[in-house]
């Protein structure tokens, strides 16, 4: 079983996540997608190749089922490291430039 290691950037966006629902008065939805976040990033630590290849070298990502989130990872020898939780409409990478098409 791997070490689930959450970076401090990681935990921000989840509080910002919880935020946005909670601004928009569903404790409710909040509690639920913060379950379901957890649940599923949790279980990377016993399943870590579930995730697909990443954007950023280096990295893996994890579709957070029936949610519109993305868990960007690190797989080492003996942890998970949570980098970052994105919004699928959110532009990731963020430095990356806009083709022509966009």
């Amino acid at each position: 079983m791997f070490e689930l290691r959450w970076t401090n950037e990681a935990e921000r966006d989840l509080e910002n996540i919880l935020a946005y629902y909670l601004e928009q008065g569903e404790s409710r939805v909040a509690e639920a997608v913060y379950a379901r976040i957890m649940a599923h990033v949790g279980a990377l630590a016993q399943f870590p190749d579930r995730c697909r290849p990443g954007r950023v070298s280096g990295t893996k990502e994890y579709v957070i089922h029936r949610l519109p989130y993305i868990a960007v990872v690190e797989i080492g020898e003996a942890s998970v490291s949570l980098l970052n939780l994105i919004h699928t409409a959110r532009r990731y990478p963020p430095d990356r430039s806009p083709s022509p098409c966009e």
